[in-house]
């Protein structure tokens, strides 16, 4: 699945919650979009929950791809 967000003005990766049986992680996509009805730029917001069952998967890993 391709997500294609333009525009984008930040990227937040928030730390990794460990609950019971699973760990989370989120990112945050923070981006600005035209919008005609108000005749200026409103920020938009684009969240990524994961859910993962072993703790090393939530690692953050940079690829230079």
């Amino acid at each position: 699945m391709d997500i294609n967000i333009h525009n984008v003005v930040k990227i937040e990766v928030k730390p990794r919650t460990d609950l019971k049986g699973f760990s989370t992680r989120d990112l945050v996509i923070h981006s600005r979009e035209y919008n005609f009805d108000v005749n200026d730029y409103v920020e938009r917001r684009f969240t990524v929950n994961c859910f993962v069952k072993d703790k090393a998967t939530a690692k953050l890993v940079y690829s230079k791809e």
